[in-house]
């Protein structure tokens, strides 16, 4: 059971700062100690890496001056009992090595170099990563970097021990030249920073070792963030009675598509309909009626020339989505006014954040959708001081001085509202294309028109809109527009 590594990850994520503070006495309540840790944690690398090599590999592992070196050390003298031609890179003194990790030093007996020039890294088949682990925080030494670039260059497999070396597992900033891994085995408990942003990019393929000590440590610590798998998403989904009628769904208004921007608006609007709104209106600039209507005709489309034209569509409207294609010129300007003020369900994207972070205002039962981009600007506009390499900081941030459900795009979105946060699983490159963010602000309208409430309609919205765009990539990621999301959202929602 110790030994083992598993891809089917826990529901729940923590901070590096937790598992380091928490691991002796989870070790403790499960009858064993931090030394059979750290043989354990040896035990799940070597496995994976021998569980997943061809013959005649040859491994190099790379070490550094913490206990995540006695991780490295104890991989290496396995591969070596194994028969694997094995070496051991040591960026750091090993003599400097205390207790545990020092003992793994010494207990291998294996080839030793001190400085990757001695040896041609391109005779290495694996790589596996021992230098820094989960208490990494801020810069890499020189002279790591340097071997760093020399490793992230090299077209061979590489495995990070628990952490790649230069990620901080708490916030996921990632450091100039970090080790860009193939795969992590990550030990005892999820990390957080791990799961969201670039981090995402230097991980890999994550795999969990709980060491046989993660369920007294998930039993004794709070964690700090979901990260909600696809069952538990899924049984949120809205239901439909045999005889419910289209009022029964809810009637989405979406504002936006300001003179030559009809596009934005058109994608919010379908997605709201695909994503299951009975009813949706669009109010958009008279110059756009025409292009916003056409080919959708289940859309009720809205020429709007000025905010008092808003009244009489806001009073038929159970959930308002403001921003997709809506501008920042005066006539923007105006509608954004008068629809804050108004106590419908909001979503609020686009340049209708842009105008928020202008005229900050905090109001309840909204959803804002920013990317990093966006979320500074409202950072800087209400003078909150926050490091904005930490994503998880920046969303509790906004939901805080905003009093909203928060969306942090971007890969592994964050989802937050008061306390909580949840880690978004789905999602991939081919994301990155025009009018994406449309099209989720259209879901989460959609969902909320249903009835859902906003944080579990932004939770499942956010997944059906990575999901949708993982099944469509399966045609070709390169290329993939936003409407071909379409489809594959209403197969999902079912």
């Amino acid at each position: 059971m110790a030994n083992e590594y598993s891809d089917n990850l826990p529901q729940v994520a923590y901070t590096s700062q937790q598992v380091q503070h928490y691991e002796g006495q989870a070790a403790k309540l499960s009858g064993t100690n931090l030394t059979t840790l750290m043989r354990r944690a040896g035990h799940a690398a070597f496995s994976y890496v021998n569980d997943t090599m061809s013959s005649h590999e040859k491994v190099l592992v790379i070490t550094g001056k913490g206990n995540n070196a006695g991780d490295g050390f104890i991989v290496a003298q396995l591969c070596r009992e194994a028969g694997i031609a094995v070496t051991v890179l040591t960026l750091f003194e090993p003599k400097r090595l205390a207790g545990d990790a020092q003992q793994a030093y010494r207990q291998y007996h294996g080839k030793l170099v001190s400085t990757y020039n001695e040896i041609d890294l391109s005779q290495f088949t694996t790589v596996v990563d021992a230098v820094f682990g989960t208490g990494f925080r801020g810069e890499l030494p020189e002279h790591v970097r340097t071997c760093f670039d020399c490793i992230n260059n090299l077209p061979i497999r590489k495995v990070a021990l628990d952490v790649p070396s230069g990620v901080n597992a708490t916030t996921g900033e990632v450091a100039p030249s970090a080790l860009m891994a193939s795969t992590t085995v990550t030990f005892i408990a999820l990390k957080q920073g791990l799961l969201s942003g670039t981090a995402k990019r230097f991980v890999g393929n994550l795999l969990l070792a709980g060491l046989g000590v993660d369920k007294a440590f998930n039993s004794q610590v709070t964690a700090t963030s979901n990260f909600l798998n696809h069952e538990t998403l899924m049984a949120t989904r809205p239901q439909r009675a045999l005889d419910s009628y289209k009022n029964s769904h809810g009637h989405v208004l979406v504002i936006g598509g300001n003179h030559g921007m009809a596009g934005a608006v058109r994608l919010a609007a379908e997605a709201a309909l695909r994503a299951g709104a009975g009813l949706v209106s669009v109010a958009t600039h008279p110059d756009n009626t025409a292009a916003v209507l056409y080919g959708r005709y289940e859309l009720m489309v809205h020429a709007v020339a000025t905010a008092e034209a808003l009244l009489p569509l806001l009073n038929k409207a159970s959930v308002v989505v403001l921003g997709p294609g809506l501008g920042q010129d005066l006539w923007a300007q105006s509608l954004f006014r008068r629809v804050i003020q108004t106590k419908l369900p909001l979503v609020l994207d686009a340049d209708g954040l842009n105008l928020l972070a202008k005229e900050p205002v905090a109001r309840s039962n909204w959803v804002l959708t920013p990317h990093l981009g966006e979320a500074r600007r409202l950072l800087k506009n209400v003078n909150a001081k926050v490091d904005e390499a930490d994503r998880f900081a920046v969303v509790s941030n906004i939901s805080k001085q905003y009093q909203a459900t928060t969306v942090l795009k971007g890969p592994g979105s964050l989802v937050a509202q008061q306390q909580s946060i949840n880690i978004n699983r789905s999602g991939c490159a081919a994301m990155a294309s025009a009018g994406m963010g449309d099209v989720l602000s259209g879901i989460i309208g959609g969902l909320l028109a249903q009835g859902m409430e906003a944080f579990a309609a932004t939770n499942l919205a956010v997944y059906i809109h990575g999901l949708a765009a993982e099944q469509a990539a399966d045609d070709g990621a390169k290329g993939m527009l936003a409407g071909d999301l379409f489809e594959h959202i209403r197969g999902i929602l079912g």
